[in-house]
């Protein structure tokens, strides 16, 4: 994907979501918009892993 924001991201991630569950797709589509979510999924998970999920105290140099 290009340079989207994290908002803009989800948003399309959203509407792949919705699409895959309300309409009536033929087989080929449906794997495509799986594909792009899996996708964009993929980028989002990575833009969100900030680290191994412990806290650490800085002291701030003093």
């Amino acid at each position: 994907m290009t340079d989207q924001s994290l908002d803009e991201k989800i948003d399309r991630l959203e509407q792949l979501i919705d699409r895959l569950e309300t309409e009536e797709l033929s087989l080929q589509e449906a794997q495509r918009l799986h594909d792009d979510a899996t996708a964009l999924l993929e980028e989002l998970e990575a833009e969100l892993d900030i680290g191994d999920g412990s806290v650490t105290e800085l002291d701030g140099g003093q």
